[in-house]
Formats: C-alpha cells, sequence, structure tokens
C-alpha cells in the first residue's frame, strides 16, 4: 500500500501537479490555500498523487530539526508516491507519521526545458582610448542574455526557495551581467588594442570575453548561461570628446600616411639609386672582360704571325 492511499484521518485527495504555461520556480498549494496563511498550506494528504511532465521536476522540501532535506522527483512522473522513490520521505514516515497523518512538506516544480531571457541596457558611460586619456567619450551598450536551470541541486542550495522570486531574481542577474558588460566595453581599446573609433566593429571579440566571466557569475546563481548577446555598442557621437577623438585620429591617421608615403618615397629612391650603380658595376665589369678578350685575341694574333714567319 502506498504511503498516500487513504489513512485514519481521512481527507480529500490532492492531486500535486504544475499546469503553469511559463514559469521557471512555481510552488504547489492544495486547493483554496493562500500564500502563507496557516500550516495546512504545505500540508499533504494521504491518497495524494504526483505528476510530473517531462522537463521539469518536482522538489520536496521537509523542515526538520537538522536541517531542511529534500527529495527530487524528474518528469515524465504520474502515479501515486512510493517511499521507495521518496527515500527522504521514507526516513520522516516511519519515525514521525507511522503513515497515520498528513505530512509537512513544501513542493515546488522546476522547469528545466524553459529558457528565461533578459534584456539589458547599459546607459551612457565613461570610455576612454588608451592612447589618448584626456578625450572621455560617453557610450551605452544594450543586448539580452538566455539561462535555463539544469543543475537544480544546485539551485536549491544556492537559492530560498520560500522567498524565490523570478522578478527580484532577474533583476540580481541582470545587475551581474551590466557590471562584466560595462567592465568589458571600458576596457576592451586597451585589451584587444584598437582606436576606441572602431569599438562598434568589435562587438564579437567584446561578447565572447563576457560570455566566459558571466558563465561563472552565473553558477553562483545555480542556473546555465546558454547565450550572451551584445546588439550594440553606442558611442555618443554627438560628444565633444568624440569629436575630439576623431579629429586627432584622423589627423594621426593623415601623418601616418604621409610619413608612409614619405618612406615608400625614399626607398623607392633608394631602390633606384642601388640599382643604377649595380648597372653601373655590370657595364664596368663587361667593358674590362671585353677588353680583356680583346687583349688576348690580339696577343694571340701576334703569336701565330711570328711563328709563321
Amino acid at each position: 500500500m502506498g504511503w498516500f492511499s487513504r489513512g485514519k484521518s481521512g481527507g480529500a485527495m490532492s492531486v500535486i501537479r504544475c499546469d503553469e504555461p511559463e514559469y521557471l520556480v512555481w510552488k504547489w498549494r492544495p486547493a483554496g490555500q493562500d500564500v502563507n496563511t496557516t500550516t495546512r498550506e504545505n500540508s499533504i494528504r494521504w491518497g495524494s498523487s504526483l505528476r510530473v511532465k517531462d522537463g521539469e521536476v518536482a522538489v520536496f522540501l521537509y523542515k526538520q530539526k537538522n536541517g531542511t532535506m529534500q527529495d527530487f522527483i524528474e518528469g515524465p512522473f504520474d502515479e501515486t508516491i512510493q517511499t521507495a522513490n521518496f527515500p527522504v520521505l521514507s526516513g520522516i514516515i516511519g519515525l514521525a507519521y507511522g503513515g497515520d497523518a498528513p505530512f509537512q512538506a513544501e513542493v515546488y516544480f522546476i522547469n528545466l526545458s524553459g529558457n528565461i531571457q533578459i534584456r539589458f541596457g547599459v546607459p551612457y558611460f565613461d570610455v576612454m582610448d588608451p592612447r589618448y586619456t584626456d578625450f572621455v567619450v560617453p557610450t551605452a551598450v544594450g543586448g539580452s542574455i538566455t539561462f535555463n536551470i539544469t543543475d537544480y541541486k544546485s539551485f536549491v542550495k544556492l537559492n530560498r526557495m520560500q522567498q524565490f522570486n523570478l522578478d527580484d531574481f532577474k533583476r540580481q542577474i541582470k545587475d551581474v551581467v551590466i557590471r562584466r558588460v560595462k567592465s568589458a566595453v571600458a576596457n576592451a581599446p586597451a585589451d584587444f588594442g584598437f582606436p576606441l573609433v572602431q569599438i562598434e566593429r568589435k562587438i564579437d571579440a567584446i561578447n565572447d570575453k563576457v560570455t566566459s566571466k558571466l558563465q561563472m557569475d552565473l553558477a553562483d546563481f545555480g542556473v546555465n548561461l546558454k547565450r550572451l548577446d551584445i546588439s550594440r555598442i553606442e558611442p555618443d557621437k554627438e560628444s565633444e570628446g568624440w569629436m575630439e577623438l576623431r579629429a586627432v585620429t584622423a589627423n594621426l591617421q593623415t601623418e601616418t600616411l604621409k610619413a608612409q608615403t614619405a618612406v615608400n618615397i625614399q626607398n623607392m629612391k633608394d631602390t633606384q639609386a642601388i640599382n643604377a650603380r649595380n648597372m653601373d658595376e655590370t657595364m664596368r665589369i663587361q667593358r674590362e672582360e671585353a677588353q680583356r678578350a680583346q687583349k688576348l685575341q690580339t696577343e694571340t694574333s701576334f703569336s701565330l704571325l711570328r711563328s709563321n714567319g
């Protein structure tokens, strides 16, 4: 006989299930019970059944003197609960209840298949080019992150289920994301060695750098970062700092181009001079060789005349 069949205490059976269309964490309560009203809110009656869909897990929390303990039931699961499926509950029932009275447990459903997306925006903050620290450019950033729960045991351990609020949870994660993104963008010109005026072209590199750090940050919340998308990095192109930096950068590019052109011209002249010297030397050698050949030929002719005379 299952522990949830009708016992001496009687009472109506409950169906423990979650029918919420969208949720990350949802607390089950018996029908008609309001939040934090009576202990009956967490009272589970005998004869109750548990239905857990694929992609979710039901967490039973038992507050005992030696600390809170949990049983985790992964979906799909649809049956009257037996103690064989509830290792912690089986010990509690045997010691305290004897299978004769409703027991107290908080029941939470955690969505393992759903993804939570948070959009974020970082208002204008100061970013400097490491070469020209006098010019401060206000820069804004926007994007989104997507996360889910994979290690639900860590999630339960790291978060207070009874006080869990998804909006508050999102705000906490959003604060971490903004801090990481802001730091990465502010340091990107120095870290990657590119001019600040090119920062909009470096979104992918900055995104990858922030992703690796956020994965560790979100692990502290018990969630898994699936994706970070920095969609825009927007320097204030009407700010004084941007205009001055653009002017300085343009002047630098002009001077660099002039210097490079001068170097190229000098290299060309040097090459021409070297080629001219090489040509002169080649012609000199050819003349000397021709003279030696002519001399040799003349001496040979005189020798032949003397021999025949």
